[in-house]
């Protein structure tokens, strides 16, 4: 016969039914937290480094130190840089530290020298002797920020933050 339709089966919730729709809606929370949730941390956060730095008046020299924290890796870093500020002229200068293409990691205990032009500190008669230099003398009121570049696992863009800065005084910065 046509047309007969068997009642009793249709519309019958079975235990396999209920338990495919609760797999499915656990997993969609589990997405919606994952994006909204504590993960969202992890996408927008920077890394967290401790910076110190040690200003030589002799050397017309400051040294910028990780001094702990996180370790910075060409996998989430595309640029690590020190940008001193004059603080007379409000003027800056942006040196690397390190890039994709070398220097990484930057770990605990590595560290950055920056000089100025009028100071030949070791005697051989060329006056950039740090591993970088300023176009203005180092005193005290400047700043050396660090400043870090790049994408975290899981973050949708690229970020730039600034990791600490150090103000250059007499003896110590």
């Amino acid at each position: 016969m046509r047309g007969t339709s068997r009642s009793g089966t249709r519309g019958v919730v079975t235990v396999e039914r209920v338990a495919v729709w609760l797999l499915a809606a656990l997993a969609i929370a589990g997405l919606a937290a994952l994006v909204a949730g504590p993960g969202a941390d992890l996408r927008t956060a920077t890394p967290s480094v401790d910076v110190q730095g040690t200003y030589d008046v002799e050397a017309g020299s400051i040294t910028v130190s990780h001094t702990g924290g996180d370790r910075l890796t060409a996998t989430s870093t595309t640029e690590l840089a020190v940008v001193v500020t004059d603080a007379d002229r409000n003027a800056t200068t942006t040196l690397l530290w390190a890039d994709e293409a070398s220097e990484f990691p930057v770990t605990t205990g590595d560290s950055v020298t920056v000089d100025d032009p009028r100071v030949d500190s070791d005697g051989d008669g060329d006056y950039l002797d740090g591993d970088g230099s300023v176009g203005f003398y180092l005193e005290s009121g400047d700043t050396v920020a660090v400043v870090w570049t790049g994408r975290l696992v899981g973050a949708p863009n690229e970020r730039t933050a600034t990791l600490g800065t150090v103000t250059v005084g007499d003896g110590t910065a």
